[in-house]
């Protein structure tokens, strides 16, 4: 499983830089490794909670697609190609309440048109498993974008 082009070494920072103002930046989430065999990234416990202070399985998951996400656009040659999630399936095995939990996504198979990425969340103090997840996503072709790129229907098509 590699990439087309070579990976630069510092794409985990590159990552991080540019995900001021986004959804990784609310959660908390910082990518610590990032190639096209293996994406790696902490999360805290504090402002990802239930009500009762329980790691919220939401952002648990947000974590597991993230990773799984940023794996499977390495290996599909990004930006050309682009991913999007199909799938998600998550086993819980424990909790974590406070601290922080890391996750590691690594590809179980890596298709033209689809990808498989397994994620395990570690809670970094307690070094328990936290979950276990598994992401399905579909790979594609970037649309073209900009004038006449649009998704008109022609004159007379079904609508």
């Amino acid at each position: 499983m590699t990439s087309a082009q070579a990976w630069p070494e510092n794409a985990h920072e590159v990552v991080n830089h540019t995900s001021r103002n986004s959804y990784l930046e609310k959660l908390g989430i910082v990518v610590e490794e990032y190639t096209p065999e293996r994406v790696v990234a902490r999360m805290p416990v504090e402002g990802n909670t239930q009500p009762d202070g329980f790691l919220h399985g939401g952002a648990t998951m947000s974590l597991a697609e993230t990773l799984a996400s940023m794996g499977a656009a390495a290996v599909a040659g990004w930006p050309e190609r682009v991913v999007m999630g199909l799938q998600q399936t998550c086993n819980f095995l424990s909790t974590a309440t406070e601290g922080s939990v890391r996750g590691t996504a690594t590809p179980v198979h890596a298709g033209r048109t689809t990808q498989v990425w397994d994620v395990e969340v570690v809670g970094i103090e307690s070094g328990r498993r936290v979950a276990a997840a598994r992401v399905t996503l579909a790979v594609r072709e970037r649309r073209a974008q900009g004038p006449g790129a649009s998704r008109r229907r022609p004159e007379g098509g079904a609508r």
